[in-house]
């Protein structure tokens, strides 16, 4: 039987806004993983992995990657308490099975030559079995192997894993999130309630996440709005600036965006105008990001390889900045011949001009 409070989404809702304090604080410790990779995050996302000791970093990666699909949820809690006392209660076999489950449900792209047979006794088996077969599913660069053969170890010893998980995560809502929650939920509740307004009705799936998320270009979400995604539900995020995380219930696809205002909004919500500023000036805020604006506005389009040619980029330097650039909204991007092109966005540079005049100047 279900626990009573947890709440199942509505099937009949098509398009909601809402706070969603389970999913945003699991977002923002993937932000916290990854924040190395990534530039334009809240800087409350770096002060904490900076915060973090060794050990600390080393068993937050374990928790929110090695075990992520053990603490991902499947349906809408009230809160993140009410959540980490349902993660207490489970038997660990199951806790451990939900991860075993979806490596073997998981299907990769038509790109993988071949996969691994697996059962999950053959992944319990052996740990460079198991390696070998998450490298088969999600490829090379995608498999930390520290992290991995400690999952293993764990995966093996589910009594001990569940205590790691519910211990990390307990630590990290009551260290650090709790009171950053405090902060910033009027803000994204304003964000809630400006959206709310919205009539969503004439607008198609994809226009509406584009209108919610303020993104020209949706990638691969749009190709999974499918029919039997029956609801759409955006939660804002303080932190994730200009990138977007997903989640997925049944039949429900979820989209974490940067908190803002909708487009023309009458509502005054300073502290939102702020934050969406802050994110697309950050993006300006670097030497190396306006040498590639500048060269793509003199030169048109151009594929990454030639940026990185003609600044002198490294591969990951330059990926990681025309990234940030694209989820900003300042380039557009596009596949061109098996490559990625890329072109200025003037629209979006003129927008932010406008958006900084009216939030400093009041008109």
């Amino acid at each position: 039987m279900p626990s009573p409070d947890a709440l199942i989404l509505p099937e009949v809702s098509t398009v909601a806004i809402r706070l969603d304090q389970v999913q945003t604080f699991i977002n923002s410790m993937v932000l916290i993983k990854t924040s190395e990779e990534l530039s334009g995050l809240n800087p409350w996302v770096y002060e904490t992995a900076a915060a973090l000791t060794e050990d600390q970093r080393e068993q937050h990666n374990l928790v929110i990657i090695g075990f992520h699909y053990s603490i991902v949820p499947t349906r809408y809690w009230k809160d993140f308490p009410t959540f980490l006392a349902h993660l207490e209660s489970r038997d660990p076999i199951a806790l451990r099975d939900q991860v075993l489950d979806f490596y073997l449900g998981y299907k990769p792209s038509e790109a993988v030559e071949k996969v691994v047979d697996a059962t999950k006794e053959s992944l319990l088996a052996d740990v460079d079995f198991f390696l070998d077969y998450l490298r088969s599913k999600f490829g090379e660069e995608s498999i930390d192997i520290k992290i991995e053969s400690r999952a293993f170890e764990l995966l093996n010893e589910p009594s001990q894993m569940k205590n790691e998980i519910v211990t990390h995560l307990r630590f990290m809502w009551e260290e650090y999130y709790l009171a950053e929650w405090d902060r910033i939920r009027p803000m994204l509740a304003d964000a809630v309630m400006a959206f709310e307004e919205i009539d969503f009705s004439g607008m198609s799936r994809a226009e509406t996440v584009k209108y919610i998320t303020g993104k020209d270009t949706i990638g691969c979400i749009e190709e999974t709005l499918t029919e039997n995604v029956h609801n759409l539900v955006f939660v804002p995020s303080a932190h994730n600036g200009p990138y977007l995380g997903r989640f997925q219930y049944k039949n429900t696809e979820g989209i974490i965006f940067g908190a803002r205002l909708p487009k023309d909004t009458e509502i005054h919500a300073p502290d939102l105008s702020r934050n969406d500023i802050t994110v697309r000036l950050s993006a300006l805020a670097d030497d190396l990001r306006l040498q590639i604006l500048k060269l793509l506005a003199e030169e048109g389009e151009m594929r990454s390889q030639e940026v990185m040619e003609r600044l002198e980029l490294s591969q990951s330097a330059a990926s990681r900045q025309l990234n940030q650039l694209s989820a900003t909204g300042y380039l557009n991007s596009r596949r061109c011949s098996g490559a990625k092109c890329y072109s200025l966005n003037s629209e979006r540079i003129q927008d932010t001009l406008r958006a900084v005049g009216a939030f400093l100047l009041c008109e």
